[in-house]
């Protein structure tokens, strides 16, 4: 239902703009003054700019010694890029990443795009193994061609995962593990993106096992389009509703993304949602975005200025801080929210979700519902290098109040909710329903 480059699985939280140069293809031949001119300029950024000056023990001059003559030596464009991901492989952190000038230029200086990408309305998750329909929008296409929660996608227009699940699988470190994981599911999700209009061959396996295959046509993707640095047009989208409960309601709020275009959406939701017990706040699946905004939606929450967490940069230290919000978009006046709050996260909650999230738990304002968070949140910056690519580089650290990291760690729920096929095939959230549950149970 998203739109989102699979790279945006880990979205920057800063992010910016220059000028693109000519843009190269991975099977381009390259010049060696280019190749090492563009791993001169990455090393050089993150030499510059990494919040540890010291690099946390690691030998960064000796780096570049040891990757510097290969990325010379390189006869293609996909020949340097193997060398400075290795390079950036090197700092062991996530936001290191390095997007092909082709990905990052596809439509970003389209000043005339109109948001007509398409999606056929599901999310996909790896559940036990199998990339499956988690999340259904009964107003899009898949779910109109009868696909339903818990169905096993085996193959979209001759793709199939398997080879890469399987040797997910068999990657004995439960992080690596998960990641090889979340990246495989990615690769299938991907593929049901296109343009509006146009179609998508898929087979899946229903919950009676049957083999079903169907040949769905995109819809033009729901949402806002909100420009973000370097890159292409992203789809924006919040949706709110009221939940029933014992003696009231509880307001549900699910958005994509941290960017812009969700702030005033949120307002609006607030407003619509006074009245209601507890909120839910829905952040499975989304990648991050804007840490500030963080500061912005907790003060829906918190009547009081209150540290959030620490961004720690080689020279500065910015606070992430509660900003209590008492006047509405509209300027009327706003009662901020007293009531229990619940936040639901996975492995697919990343960034600004994590550091949300995390403050907000830290505080005892929020109880977290759902699975572990991958736990990579540090805020990166994109630079443009020569050869066209977009460096995605780290330059600041972050931090709760009490000096906890987020990064590795990630968010670990209160209520630990994880996604099975049963609960899908029923049609069951299971960490909804327990949020649902625990806000019903609350003074």
């Amino acid at each position: 239902m998203t739109r989102l480059f699979p790279i945006l699985a880990a979205l920057l939280l800063c992010a910016c703009a220059t000028s693109p140069p000519p843009v190269f293809t991975s099977a381009m031949p390259i010049d060696a003054a280019l190749a090492v001119a563009t791993f001169d300029s990455a090393w050089s950024t993150i030499n510059r700019t990494y919040y540890d000056s010291t690099f946390r023990g690691i030998d960064w001059n000796g780096v570049r010694a040891e990757l510097r003559p290969r990325a010379a030596a390189s006869r293609t464009v996909g020949d340097l890029r193997a060398t400075i991901r290795s390079m950036l492989g090197r700092m062991g952190e996530s936001h290191f990443g390095l997007i092909p000038g082709e990905i990052a230029t596809a439509t970003a200086d389209d000043d005339d795009s109109d948001g007509s990408g398409g999606d056929v309305g599901i999310e996909v998750r790896v559940v036990d193994g199998a990339p499956m329909v988690w999340r259904i929008d009964s107003s899009g296409p898949a779910f109109a061609a009868g696909v339903r929660t818990g169905w096993v996608i085996n193959e979209v227009d001759g793709f199939t995962a398997a080879p890469a699940l399987a040797a997910a699988m068999a990657l004995p470190d439960p992080r690596d593990r998960n990641e090889a994981l979340r990246l495989a599911g990615a690769r299938v999700r991907v593929r049901f993106d296109g343009d509006s209009g146009s179609t998508v061959d898929a087979e899946f396996l229903d919950g009676s096992a049957q083999a079903r295959r169907l040949q769905l046509t995109r819809r033009r993707e729901p949402g806002e389009i909100a420009r973000f640095g370097n890159l292409p047009p992203l789809n924006v989208h919040l949706a709110h509703s009221r939940m029933p409960i014992a003696g009231g309601c509880v307001g549900y709020i699910n958005f994509n993304i941290w960017l812009t275009p969700v702030s005033a959406a949120f307002d609006r939701a607030m407003e619509s949602l006074a009245g209601c017990r507890g909120i839910v706040l829905d952040l499975r699946g989304n990648p991050g975005g804007i840490a500030g905004m963080s500061m912005g939606v907790a003060g829906y929450f918190v009547d009081s200025i209150i540290p959030l967490g620490l961004l720690k940069t080689r020279g500065t230290e910015l606070r992430l801080v509660t900003n209590p919000r008492r006047v509405s978009f509209s300027g009327r006046p706003l009662t901020i929210h007293g009531g229990p709050l619940a936040i639901l996260v996975d492995g697919e909650s990343v960034s600004t979700s994590e550091i949300f999230a995390a403050g907000m738990q830290y505080l005892e304002r929020a109880r977290v519902f759902g699975s572990n968070t991958p736990g990579q949140a540090l805020p990166a910056l994109m630079r443009r290098l020569p050869n066209g690519d977009v460096l995605m580089h780290v330059f600041s650290d972050y931090t709760l109040p009490d000096g906890t990291r987020l990064e590795v760690r990630g968010v670990i729920p209160d209520d630990s909710q994880p996604v099975t096929r049963g609960d899908l095939l029923a049609g069951r959230d299971a960490a909804l329903l327990a949020a649902l549950r625990w806000i019903e149970q609350q003074p």
